[in-house]
């Protein structure tokens, strides 16, 4: 079974489940209309365990998932079985080898019956035992139990792994899958809207050799949170997101060599460099599960504010406003990394130059948002505070008026924690009433010795 076809099973068996169920509801259970729907999805799994013992079926971020394939394509039956799991407390199905159609239709009997929300695993396990099912289990997500930084972590290695395979098949003369890239991105825009700060920390953890995988992703990351910010449709914030995670495959048809290049590029070296927004159009274009408008986005991410970028539009063309959004992420990612040939910039620093060139190459009602978006005192800001001791921001609370949450790294003397340690700035001194820290301003980090990003953000407390 290739890939498409794995797909269309996957897709079948979840839509005779949702089609059984839905009509439960409307005829007797020896009806046709609910057993053969239920004897097609039986039908539909037998060919899965030739080679596997089992097949998992969750609910991850809004999305229905069997076997880590995405069904995108949800009609008013699916929309039903998955509000019915949620409801239940279901977060993740497992069938096993040997499942019968018997058991798919208890299963089936058990949505539909079932009246109260947010059982426990163990209520939901002992229930499905009772009614005699067998081959069907139920279970916690991988999820639970772990911090959000971990999942946030295991989010991003995700992508990255996306990226890596997309840019490796298409310079082997393959064609990427597109759904991986969605995949991918669905799962960053919701740990977004989970816990914003641990997702936007990670686009402060850099790797200097991997510079140009982290960077697609990191300019997803940070375009996905200022389309939140616009309000922007689902639709159209994962559009954004996937232009962001493959706004630079056009670079796999330029020679190595040239894109490693440390130093000032040349005239014709430039004009290469160039080619890559309508090369990686091209690209898009042969993938599945890519909107059109992602495919604009990504060659129209150089032709700035301005216009006077590449491709050059022409006097009437109308650049699409969500290009400006990859613009601006694209511009704070490059400009907070360190490369062989600049070295990299605060959080801070990066968007004061970013306002010199809001109205000029950059979107400046974007850029405000960006900068709003994240915090007076973005993450991996190091600050100096009242008490003379130095932290990092880690977050911030109550949304963008909230104080931020900083974990000290040195004492007032300059002496380095031996664990990063949370504090609260809201926290009041007993005997004057006032707040017994608060943040004096910036610290340039190279007055201190280096820190890991990744290792304060998983030491300091939520």
């Amino acid at each position: 079974m290739n890939r498409r076809q794995m797909e269309s099973a996957i897709a079948g068996i979840v839509r005779f489940l949702g089609t059984s169920l839905k009509n439960r509801g409307l005829y007797p259970p020896t009806h046709p209309l609910v057993r053969t729907p239920v004897e097609k999805c039986h039908g539909e799994l037998a060919p899965f365990f030739a080679d596997r013992s089992e097949l998992a079926l969750t609910v991850s971020d809004g999305t229905l998932v069997l076997e880590g394939v995405p069904i995108f394509q949800l009609t008013s039956s699916l929309e039903l079985f998955m509000a019915r799991l949620g409801a239940i407390g279901l977060p993740a199905v497992i069938f096993e080898r040997g499942v019968s159609v018997e058991d798919v239709e208890l299963f089936v009997r058990f949505l539909h019956e079932t009246k109260e929300q947010g059982l426990p695993i163990g209520e939901i396990k002992a229930r499905l035992a009772q009614w005699g099912v067998t081959h069907i289990r139920v279970t916690a997500t991988d999820d639970e139990g772990k911090d959000d930084f971990t999942i946030a972590r295991e989010i991003y290695g995700n992508a990255l792994g996306t990226v890596v395979r997309a840019l490796k098949d298409v310079r082997s003369g393959k064609t990427p899958d597109g759904a991986e890239s969605d995949r991918a991105v669905r799962q960053m825009s919701g740990m977004l809207s989970r816990n914003r700060d641990a997702m936007l920390a990670l686009t402060l953890i850099k790797n200097f050799d991997e510079y140009t995988y982290n960077h697609s992703v990191n300019v997803s990351v940070l375009s996905l949170a200022v389309a939140e910010s616009l309000g922007l449709s689902e639709p159209e914030r994962i559009g954004i997101g996937v232009a962001g995670l493959l706004h630079d495959v056009g670079k796999t048809q330029l020679a190595l060599d040239l894109i490693r290049k440390p130093g000032t590029l040349t005239v014709e070296e430039f004009e290469e460099i160039k080619k890559h927004p309508e090369e990686g159009f091209a690209i898009l274009g042969k993938m599945t599960h890519i909107r059109e408008e992602t495919r604009t986005v990504v060659r129209e991410h150089h032709m700035r504010f301005d216009r006077p970028g590449y491709p050059r539009p022409e006097p009437e063309y109308r650049v699409n406003p969500q290009s400006h959004v990859i613009a601006v992420a694209d511009c704070y990612d490059a400009l907070t990394t360190m490369r062989s040939y600049q070295k990299a910039r605060t959080p801070r620093q990066a968007l004061e130059i970013m306002r010199k060139l809001a109205g000029k190459s950059l979107e400046p009602d974007l850029v405000q948002l960006l900068e709003r978006s994240l915090g007076v005192y973005p993450v991996g800001t190091m600050v100096r505070l009242s008490t003379m001791e130095v932290g990092v921001v880690t977050g911030v609370t109550d949304g963008e008026k909230g104080e931020p949450k900083v974990a000290i790294l040195f004492d007032r003397s300059g002496n380095p924690l031996a664990a990063p340690q949370g504090v609260d700035l809201k926290e009041a001194d007993p005997s004057s009433g006032r707040p017994r820290r608060m943040i004096l301003g910036i610290v340039d980090p190279l007055m201190h010795p280096p820190v890991s990003m990744s290792g304060v953000l998983q030491a300091a407390p939520a």
